[in-house]
Parts: C-alpha cells; structure tokens; sequence
C-alpha cells in the first residue's frame, strides 16, 4: 500500500513535490489525506484485534502503520530511505505478532484443545452437517456475501454512471456482439451481471443475492397459503446450493463475457424452474390436508387452487417463450423436462384432492378411493420416472460432446443413484408390498349380507358402517382396504394379535416383508387402529413432497 502511495508522488521525490503535498495541485495533498486516513484506520484495528488496547508496545507496532505517511511531508529523508521504510515498518510489525504469539502459545493450544473438544462433542450428538449450520449462522456469511456483492455492484454502477462518453468502448469489449439498438440501460445491466460473477467470491455473493430472493418468495407463498410450519423451509439454501453447483459445474467464472452472461441466463431459467417445484411442495400436502381433513374453510381452499393455477399456467407460458426465441439444444430439453414434471405434479395433486373432496361429501366410506389414489399416483410417478431417465440420457450427451468436467459427472452419479435408482426400488417394494397385500386379503372368506346383519357392528380399524368385510380366521371383521392398510405394517389381527393367515397358503410368498410379519411378537404393543387419513401412504416411488435434483443438467 505504502510503495502505491509513493508511485502515486512522481517519483524522484524532491521538495518540490513535497511542497505539493499541501496544495491541491495534481491531487497529491487528496492521496496524502487517503492513504493516511486508510493506515490510521488500519492501525486502530490492528490494536483492538491484538486484544491489547493499553499495550505500550502494540501502540508502537501501530505507530509504524502510519509512519511512511509522517515521513514522506519530511524534509530530512532521502529517496532510498523512503522505498525500504514500508518494508521496514512492515518487519517490525510481523516481528511484535510473532513474538506476542510465542509468548501466549500456551494459552493459544489449551484454546484449541478446548474449541476442538467442544467440536467433537457437537458432532457426536449433532452431526456435522448441524455443526457447520450453526456455524455458518453465527458468523453471518450470507449476510456478508450479500453486502459484498452489492456493495461491488454499486461501485461498478457509479464507474458506469462517471464514466460518461466512453461507455461505447467499453461495450464493445465485453459485448462484440451487441447491436446498437440495445438500450444503454440494457447493456449496462448485462455489463454488471457479468461483473458480477468474474470470480468465485463474486459468484458466492451473488448466490446469496438469489438465495435472499428465493426465501422471500418463500416466505411470500408461506403467507398467502396461510401454512405456519411449511415443510420446505430451506428453499433460500437449496436455490444457493442449486445455483453455486451450476456455477461451477459450467465453469461459470472462466467463460468469456458474453457467454457467460448467457450461462448466467440458463442457470437462472433451471433455478426458477426449481422454484416451481419448491412452490408445488409446499401447496401439495396443504391441499391434502384440507380435503382429507374435511375444512371446509372456502378461503383456504381458494389460496391452495389459486397457487396450483399459477404453478400450471407459468411453466405454460415460461415454455412458450424459450421455444420462441431458442433453437433446440440438450439445455431447452432439460428445462422443458422440468417444467412439464411441475405440470405433471400440479395435474395430479389436484387429482387426488378431487377424490378427497367427493370422499368428504359421501354419506358410506368409499373402499375403491385408496385404488384410486394409488393408480393416479402411480402414473404421475411413472412419468417423472421417465422424465428422470430422459434427463440423464441428456445430462450424459452434455457430459460427453459438449462440456464435461468432475463435477458435472458427479451430479450424474447422483442423479442416477438418488433419482433413477432409488426410485425405481422403492416403487417396485410398493408394487410388491401391495400385490401381497391384495392377495393376502383375498385368501380371507368375504362376509355374505346375513352375516353382516348379524355381526351389525362397524369395522374396529376405521370406525365405520360395514357394507362390506372381510373374515380373519379369529372371526373378527373389517373392511377390505383398512385391513389391507393393516398388513402394510403386519400380520396380525388388530383386535386379538392372532396371525390373519397361514403363510404357507400364500402360494410361497417371498420373506421380503418386513420384520414382525406372521405373528412377531414385536408388533403387540402396536396401535391397535390406522386412522382414515393414512391413504396418502401408498405411494410408487416418489412422493410428491420430494424435491426434483436439479444440479446434474444445464
């Protein structure tokens, strides 16, 4: 800093120059003033931060920050002096925390033994994942990246805004291809995006900068739909971590000007797209619970289905104007995908809150909703099972012929694993949990309309009349799907714990159940009654509140 300030005089020094310090002429006295004002700010802190306020010899350690500025107004120094002084000054004030260091090592190694017990036991009963949370809250690193980011964009503003005529070349430069009828405010905003995210700290301020966004949108749809405890609460750091893995994934920060203000351009599309899909996750189980719950609050209901309109009418329109203004490439496929997955989820949330409402206006129970339900989510799942395989097959033309790079094959190993993988074993175990169950229940005797009249009770799993029922081997009664429900869990009666039926009458039905089926002891002290609302558990593969990955594609 010093040697700058020194460049800044016109070197040789002599005392002309330095009679000029203290005019206003060729703006030395305004460089004098600054850099004195910068070490004396500089030196203050270095006190405070050494923790020693009344220290005589951090004072002096401090004094040697603003020396070279006291020196150069002196008559009485030579040139050579005055180069070696900042390095001089410097060594002595590496020397005093050097030293300061070596006399408190002691209390310095008991402190990190103490930090680094405390993070062990944190860890151990938290996790790291809780650890670094915290952490990252207490030192407010979002808001600092936040303020960073657009204290650096107001400062490449006010250069724009001074810089006055020779803003043309300046455009030019960055933007070849810009045409003159772009407006300047238009180019000047495309000019600070790209300033913006030129490096890794400017590309973590600016995640920041979104992630504020997304969680006020967040916040925004938490407080129309009238939901206290969303489940999705992280979509600010969801957006920041979807945004900052496609950052680097593109290799965001090393693209030329123009192209990276069009990555820049596809990120944000792919982060709106996610957006949507957080929206859907928190309007979903709102929608499932006022239907299955039976509120028949009119203005609830309205927020909810105004919401799934807006979720099915954007990605629409959103899809129309990248397709009318962009030629097809694997990065429109993939955001074409995830737009028509939200789409998809919309179409079969409402579906089943359909179901659920015409169930809550039915005087009898309705046994064939629960198939209802399941053969709708099954098809909605199927397809953004589908959807999942297309985007990978995408992802690895992408990763192959256009850019590839370690961090975008691990999004495709995660993709694959956690999207495709995953998903499909989890709905084959529902496919086949389900299929034993119905042939579990139809090994069981159906009661004739006389033994209905007879029995004139009402089903001990749900609560309601019996129309219809099913006999266990201990005589007892209950409707076909409760009892269907009932064997997801086990295979024990719910009034008397006796086992429903034998397994070798089941056709050798495979061990694949889980652990308690046929009678295990463990599952007595169950509860003895699944309520009605538990028909959202059949689902195939995904479920809706699960939040697509978006990090694997462009």
């Amino acid at each position: 800093m010093h040697r700058r300030y020194y460049c800044s005089l016109h070197m040789p020094w002599t005392n002309d120059t330095k009679f000029q310090e203290f005019s206003l002429s060729d703006g030395i006295f305004y460089t004098f003033i600054t850099n004195y004002m910068l070490q004396v700010t500089l030196s203050i802190t270095f006190i405070y931060v050494s923790g020693q306020h009344m220290n005589f010899a951090a004072s002096i350690a401090a004094f040697f920050f603003i020396l070279p500025c006291l020196t150069s107004v002196s008559f009485f120094m030579t040139n050579k002096i005055l180069v070696y002084l900042p390095t001089i000054t410097l060594l002595i004030s590496l020397i005093y925390i050097f030293v300061s260091l070596a006399l408190n090592v002691r209390e310095i190694l008991k402190a990190l033994y103490v930090q680094f017990m405390w993070i062990k036991t944190f860890v151990r009963n938290y996790g790291l994942y809780i650890l670094l949370e915290s952490q990252w809250t207490r030192l407010h690193v979002p808001q600092v990246l936040r303020v960073f980011w657009l204290t650096r964009l107001t400062e490449q503003a006010s250069f724009l805004y001074f810089l006055g005529p020779n803003l043309n070349s300046l455009y030019n430069y960055n933007f070849p291809s810009l045409t003159m009828m772009e407006s300047p405010a238009i180019i000047g905003l495309k000019y600070l995006l790209v300033r913006g995210c030129d490096n890794v700290i400017a590309v973590l301020g600016m995640t920041s900068v979104l992630s504020g966004i997304s969680h006020q949108i967040g916040c925004m749809m938490q407080l129309f739909l009238v939901v206290e405890d969303p489940e999705d609460r992280s979509i600010g750091a969801v957006s920041a971590i979807l945004f900052f893995i496609l950052a680097l994934q593109n290799g965001l920060t090393a693209m030329e000007p123009e192209k990276r203000f069009m990555r820049l351009y596809r990120n944000v599309c792919l982060l709106f797209t996610a957006i949507l899909h957080f929206i859907h996750n928190m309007v979903s189980p709102l929608l499932f619970s006022l239907s299955a719950s039976r509120n028949m609050s009119i203005n609830r209901h309205c927020r909810a289905l105004i919401v799934c309109i807006f979720l099915f009418i954007s990605p629409i329109v959103f899809l129309y104007y990248l397709w009318a203004h962009h030629s097809l490439s694997t990065w429109l496929l993939a955001v074409t995908a995830f737009s028509f997955e939200v789409i998809i989820k919309v179409v079969i949330s409402l579906l089943i809150y359909t179901l659920f409402m015409i169930d809550a206006f039915r005087s009898s129970m309705w046994e064939q909703l629960d198939d209802y339900v399941y053969y709708i989510r099954a098809t909605g799942n199927s397809i953004e099972f589908i959807f999942g395989i297309f985007l990978f097959f995408n992802g690895a033309w992408i990763l192959l012929f256009e850019s590839g790079g370690t961090i975008r094959a691990l999004m495709m190993c995660i993709h694959a694993y956690f999207n495709i993988w995953c998903q499909a074993i989890a709905g084959w175990k529902t496919f086949i949990k389900r299929r034993h169950a119905v042939h579990k229940i139809n090994s069981l005797p159906e009661a004739s309309a006389e033994q209905l009249r007879n029995f004139d009770d009402v089903c001990a799993i749900c609560y309601q009349e019996l129309t219809t029922a099913r006999i266990t081997r201990c005589k007892h009664y209950f409707h076909s799907v409760c009892l269907r429900k009932w064997l997801y869990l086990q295979d024990i009666c719910p009034l008397c714990h006796k086992t429903l039926y034998n397994v070798e009458q089941t056709d050798g039905e495979t061990n694949s159940a889980a652990p308690g089926q046929a009678g295990d002891p463990i599952h007595v002290n169950q509860p003895n009654r699944l309520e009605p609302l538990n028909r959202d558990d059949e689902v195939v593969g995904r479920t809706p509140e699960q939040t697509n990955r978006h990090e694997h594609d462009d």
